[in-house]
């Protein structure tokens, strides 16, 4: 008898192990619950009719998997998004799990502690971690620690025309003055060297951001994006505005472009309309590959001599960021493990056209074209990431400087004057925050 009540007694320890193994084989949050119904809210800008139903399928897949999880997803559209999550943001009620931008958003979500700190649980799974592009992972840092997580890579490059290069053999420069001289050659030639699109004011400051970075010493940079001095005294300001308007007025930028949309822009360069054009890697595939006039290559903004930082780059790494009053951060780390994971990533580049920050699912030669496969072996050894002004800056002053550029290009204001009313806009803000 004490035999049999033995065995039964071990048979019952081992079933109580063997579940316990299972209780532990995914991450801690979802699993410790048990039968507990959790909700998750998360929020993002990608409401299109091409693109929620990668989300919305990607949230009933991971639900069918967990059942005990249920994931409230709200979509919002990009500029309506920003003044909600302003709002909540403000009233102390942000989402679980919420897209953001990097650059000034992230650095001030973190300050704020408005957002989780990532470090800890980074650290438990570091194949996870490792798995990112780690020039991209640091776009989702303050102060040395991680906040937000990078979704998709935006990064800015030179796309150009190779026979357009042969004709006239040029090679692709390695400094600004050898760009310059590119540009003249091409230009007396009678080609058009560089698109531009700047109607809604937005691609000029991707140029003005690139020159700023090069021309303005990083800390100086910093103080002024972030509010910290908003002073915007340094003279690599003024420099990027004179460089922009001489290549305005001088015909290296299309004769006109100040009139000209986003998108037609990017039609007349794959038309052949201009042998350049500054854009997104994002775009490569979707954009340009399909409707390009003919063989095209790409190369990284060459650097211009001052006192800035030629290893950086202008790039856009949108993040998910995780509340500080998250209620379930394991859980809502699991969903994200599930979005990073290589069947997800593979479904996001093929059915939305997002270049994953995964590196193995970016490079992939099934899945990325041979420039985004260039691109992101460039972007991997880029020291970091810098914002366009308009996502890097505080949006009340970079709408100002954005409006300074179209009247840079119209000649109703002069850099000085720009600068000035840059100065006065990043001072009232300041003033106003306190």
């Amino acid at each position: 008898m004490k035999k049999v009540v033995a065995l039964l007694l071990a048979v019952v320890l081992l079933l109580s192990l063997m579940t316990a193994c299972s209780k532990n084989a995914g991450n801690s949050d979802v699993e410790e619950t048990g039968d507990e119904q959790i909700t998750i809210s998360f929020m993002h800008q990608w409401n299109d009719e091409a693109r929620l139903p990668y989300w919305q399928d990607l949230v009933d897949r991971y639900m069918d998997e967990n059942p005990n999880v249920k994931i409230e997803m709200q979509a919002v559209a990009t500029e309506p998004y920003k003044e909600k999550l302003r709002v909540m943001l403000s009233g102390n009620d942000v989402p679980d799990l919420f897209f953001t931008w990097d650059g000034d958003y992230i650095q001030r979500f973190a300050k704020a502690g408005v957002i989780m700190n990532l470090d800890e649980m980074l650290a438990v799974d570091p194949d996870f971690k490792n798995a990112f592009n780690q020039g991209l992972l640091t776009t989702g840092q303050y102060e040395g620690s991680q906040y937000g997580l990078p979704i998709r890579t935006c990064v800015n490059f030179i796309l150009y025309y190779k026979d357009k290069f042969e004709q006239y053999n040029l090679e692709e420069p390695q400094t600004w003055d050898e760009f310059m001289s590119l540009c003249n050659v091409l230009k007396d030639n009678g080609e058009i060297p560089l698109m531009l699109g700047n109607l809604n004011g937005s691609p000029l400051t991707h140029w003005m951001a690139a020159l700023n970075l090069m021309l303005v010493d990083p800390e100086t940079l910093a103080a002024d994006y972030y509010l910290k001095t908003g002073d915007f005294t340094d003279p690599g300001y003024i420099t990027t505005l004179e460089t922009l308007k001489s290549m305005y007025d001088d015909g290296i930028f299309l004769p006109g472009g100040a009139s000209v949309d986003g998108n037609m822009a990017v039609e007349g360069w794959c038309a052949g309309n201009t042998v350049m054009i500054y854009d997104q890697c994002a775009s490569f595939k979707t954009k340009f590959a399909p409707s390009a006039s003919g063989d095209w290559g790409i190369f990284k903004l060459p650097p211009m001599e001052g006192n800035g930082d030629p290893d950086m780059m202008i790039g856009w790494i949108d993040q998910f960021a995780i509340s500080s009053a998250c209620e379930h951060p394991e859980a809502v780390m699991d969903f994200l493990k599930f979005f990073y994971n290589e069947e997800n990533q593979k479904k996001m580049t093929e059915e939305i056209g997002f270049v994953s920050t995964v590196d193995a699912i970016a490079t992939d030669t099934d899945i990325a074209i041979p420039q985004l496969q260039e691109a992101m072996g460039i972007i991997n050894e880029c020291k970091g990431f810098s914002c366009p002004l308009d996502l890097e800056m505080n949006a009340s002053v970079a709408s100002v400087y954005m409006a300074g550029g179209q009247e840079l290009l119209g000649g109703t204001k002069t850099p000085e004057e720009i600068m000035e009313a840059v100065r006065n806009e990043a001072h009232r803000v300041m003033e106003e925050d306190g």
